[in-house]
């Protein structure tokens, strides 16, 4: 009987210790979870709306603030710009406004420490509370030359003023990519969903894709070095063209390029690389990030030296690899 109580005595205890540690875990799970939420939805709001109405209108002046800005000040999306332009000017066609609105509005919603953008809430609670700006009436219709653009407001989703809504955060989101050049010396001649006019003699279909550009293009010298972003494994590895010459000269639709596979599921694609400058990977291998991959070139549809960095989900979705990318690196 004694026994029987000492046993009964041990399993209180024991069994409170135990209920304690199981909730401790659930509490710690909740945790984790609530801070994978907050962070898959952060990437969610970066990957809205990346694409701009009509952007072939911002192409040029947006491509310079890029090439100048992204290793100074970070990395601002075109569809933030043109909302915060819109905003605070209460003007439908930013393209009229002066360079150095652009170039103010750029460095205004960058952090130059962090070389990211400063999260939509913070611009909006900003702009909320600055009474110079003037009232926000436009709406979306044409500009003067019958150009139709879109009004964007990016601190009213669905009818939530995200200002005063707990579900969205001031926070800063996780890049955990590296940049693919470490030669800082280029020109960004093409970005995510960019409308072009690329004269290359392609067919409608072909021509679409061309026009409705599915990436970034990065403009620099034959041979320049580039390095893996992620850490993943090669997913396909394609060398077409042995010289570096451009598509009018070629005819070669295909090239040379590779994909890699991220570890996080994001397929990572380098067009347009010299011929077997990956000759010593093949398809199944694992590859890190910051490893040389390849070299630049100007190989299948292109018109000169330079990296098209792309990115899709599993979807086969077009992604901003830009939002990904850690600028500190």
């Amino acid at each position: 009987m004694k026994k029987l109580i000492k046993i009964k005595l041990l399993f209180i205890p024991t069994t409170i210790i135990l209920f304690i540690v199981i909730f401790l875990i659930f509490i710690i799970s909740i945790g984790v979870n609530i801070g994978e939420s907050l962070k898959n939805k952060t990437f969610n709001e970066l990957n809205a709306n990346n694409s701009v109405i009509n952007n072939m209108i911002y192409a040029e002046r947006y491509r310079n603030l890029v090439t100048k800005h992204l290793f100074t000040e970070g990395y601002v999306s075109l569809e933030r710009l043109v909302f915060y332009l819109q905003r605070t000017n209460n003007i439908l066609d930013t393209s009229t406004l002066s360079e150095e609105k652009w170039e103010d509005a750029y460095i205004k919603n960058s952090n130059p420490e962090l070389k990211q953008m400063i999260p939509i809430k913070t611009i909006c609670k900003d702009i909320k509370n600055n009474n110079a700006i003037p009232k926000y009436t436009i709406k979306s219709g044409k500009n003067a030359n019958g150009i139709y653009i879109e009004a964007i407001d990016l601190c009213n989703i669905n009818g939530i003023d995200i200002t005063l809504s707990n579900e969205y955060e001031e926070l800063y989101y996780s890049a955990n990519y590296s940049f693919p050049l470490k030669d800082h010396n280029f020109i960004v001649t093409s970005y995510l969903f960019e409308q072009r006019d690329v004269n290359v003699d392609l067919n409608k279909n072909e021509f679409i894709n061309v026009d409705f550009h599915n990436g970034w293009d990065f403009a620099i010298g034959l041979n320049t070095e580039i390095y893996n972003i992620c850490d993943g494994t090669f997913e396909k590895i394609v060398f077409t063209q042995n010289n570096d010459l451009p598509f009018n000269t070629t005819g070669n639709k295909t090239g040379n390029y590779l994909k890699i596979l991220c570890d996080d599921g994001y397929l990572i694609s380098y067009l347009h690389i010299k011929y077997d400058s990956s000759y010593k990977y093949k398809v199944g291998n694992r590859i890190s990030k910051g490893t040389l991959i390849a070299r630049v070139s100007t190989t299948g549809i292109s018109t000169g030296y330079h990296l098209h960095l792309g990115m899709q989900d599993s979807s086969g979705n077009y992604l901003d690899v830009m939002q990904y990318i850690n600028l500190l690196e």
